[in-house]
Formats: structure tokens, sequence, C-alpha cells
């Protein structure tokens, strides 16, 4: 699973990010395990709407489960919270990939095995590609 914090001046059910949101989702290559919507305002109060508070029938409703999981802590709000800028609004996202669970499933049922699953870092896929020449961002 992932952890991303996305942000943006503002943030309706019909936004262009709840749309590229969905678009992944229905590709069924992720599933949307857990999100939690912060608020920022201008003078940095944060508030915050989650499945099980507040969180807007069109965000609650990209969820793989009606009853999803809790797997950020109050802790772990707190600290995405702290990425997102004054007068914007993000949204903090577990996702979980399906195609990867999908292929060790089928790897497994022919007796196969993964040994090895190891995520490489944005920033070190960009300088190995500057390194070779190759233009990245």
């Amino acid at each position: 699973m992932d952890v991303l914090v996305f942000s943006t001046p503002t943030l309706d059910g019909s936004s262009w990010m709840v749309e590229a949101l969905r678009d992944v989702l229905d590709s069924g290559a992720v599933a949307l395990i857990d999100i939690v919507l912060i608020a920022r305002a201008i003078d940095g109060t944060v508030s915050f709407a989650d499945a099980d508070d507040g969180l807007p029938t069109p965000l609650q409703d990209l969820l793989a489960h009606p009853s999803p999981m809790t797997l950020l802590s109050d802790r772990d709000v707190a600290f995405a919270s702290a990425s997102v800028p004054d007068g914007e609004v993000g949204l903090l996202l577990v996702l979980e990939h399906r195609w990867a669970r999908r292929l060790t499933e089928r790897i497994q049922d022919e007796g196969g095995a993964t040994r090895l699953h190891q995520r490489v870092p944005h920033d070190a896929v960009v300088r190995a590609f500057n390194a070779d020449g190759a233009a990245a961002t």
C-alpha cells in the first residue's frame, strides 16, 4: 500500500482531482482503502473529514469498501496535514496496488513466489535517468 497527499486550492465532488482519482480507481490497478480530507485555512487552521465523520459523498463513494479500514492514526493525519499549504485542501489517500496482488496470486497459483518487491523513490529514478542523459521529472 502507498500513502499519498495531494492538494489543490479548491476541491468539491466534481473537481478535476476527484475525477482523476476516479479514473485511476476505475482502471482496477489500485483501490482506495482509506481517505482523509484535510482543509487548511489561510490562517493555518486545519480541519479534517474522514469516512466516519463528514467526508463528502463523492469522496466516500470512491472507497473500495463501505466500511473502510482505519489504517491512519491521528499522528499520521497530523504529519500529513503539515504538507498541505495554507489556503488549500488536501486528500490523504491509502491506496492498495491491486495489479500487484493479482499478479502475485497468479504466480502463486502456478507454484511460484514473489522473492523481492522494492519500491524505488521517485527522486532516485529521476537522478538515474538524468545520469544517463535522459530527461525526467
